[in-house]
Parts: structure tokens; C-alpha cells; sequence
């Protein structure tokens, strides 16, 4: 029986899936993993006997590298007797200042500290900018750099 080689080369190519006479296997899904978990935890705060907290309009976690997790839209649920308390959401990492107006009457001594830290900076910031105002000189060339021994009107000429 003669053999093509161009034929061969072409079946020994195709994946081990794909080959003639190859092993037919079913595509696994994946699982979510995240509707377990949802389900888990709240059958395991339905046992707990947790009580829904309608009241509660935003939440916000402060976090020590100054970030703060923010929930807008929160779900709480509260198990007193057994010191249990859950929040749903989605979270948005923001920064200090960007929820400052609001958030001073949740913020706690630590809070405090890293806002007095952000008003020295701050300050900092204006008597730099104040500083760099009061000699336009040195910031006058647009950021074009001066060459030594080089003019532009001698390059023209």
C-alpha cells in the first residue's frame, strides 16, 4: 500500500484530539466559584439567624497604606449573639481625599493622624508652588535648555 508522505506529515501534525482514530474527550466547564461561596455564606448567616440592616446607606473600610474600600450601595447583615457582621457590595478603592467633605465624623484617632499628615502635605505643596511663583526666572525658558557657547542667532547667520 504506498504511503503519501505529504498526507502523513499532515496527520502526525494534528493535535492529539484531532488525529484519526484520536481519543474524544467532552469540554470540562468551569464552576463559579463565586455563587458557592455567595450561597455558602448566606446559608451559613441564615443559620446564624442574622437580621438585615435596611438603614445603613454607605460603609467604609480605612485601610493602613491610607486607601479606603467604599461601599455605595451596602447589604448588612448583623448576628449580635454571635458577634457577626457581614457586608455585601461592590468596593471601591479610593483615596482619603476624595471622600474628605463626608467622612470626617467616621474617622477614627489613626484617620485623623494621616489627615493632619495629608494638611501638612498640602501645605507643603502651595509654598513649593508659592516658591517656584516668586522666581519666574529660573522657570521662564519653557523648558528649553540652554547650551553653553551656542546660540540659535548664530546657527541662522
Amino acid at each position: 500500500m504506498p504511503v503519501d508522505p505529504a498526507k502523513l506529515a499532515k496527520l502526525q501534525k494534528m493535535s492529539g484530539t484531532n488525529k484519526v482514530g484520536g481519543i474524544r474527550r467532552k469540554q470540562v466547564s468551569k464552576e463559579n466559584t463565586s455563587k458557592k461561596d455567595d450561597t455558602k455564606l448566606l446559608n451559613t448567616m441564615a443559620s446564624l439567624k442574622a437580621v438585615n440592616m435596611s438603614d445603613v446607606a454607605e460603609a467604609n473600610f480605612f485601610q493602613e497604606n491610607g486607601q479606603v474600600l467604599h461601599f455605595d450601595k451596602v447589604g448588612v447583615q448583623v448576628a449580635a449573639q454571635n458577634n457577626t457582621t457581614a457586608f455585601y457590595g461592590m468596593p471601591k478603592e479610593k483615596q482619603l481625599q476624595e471622600l474628605f467633605p463626608n467622612i470626617i465624623t467616621q474617622l477614627g484617632d489613626d484617620s485623623l493622624n494621616a489627615l493632619t499628615q495629608m494638611a501638612q502635605q498640602m501645605e507643603a505643596a502651595k509654598k513649593a508652588q508659592a516658591g517656584a511663583e516668586a522666581n519666574p526666572a529660573e522657570t521662564a525658558d519653557d523648558g528649553i535648555p540652554s547650551v553653553e557657547g551656542k546660540t540659535f542667532e548664530d546657527d541662522v547667520e
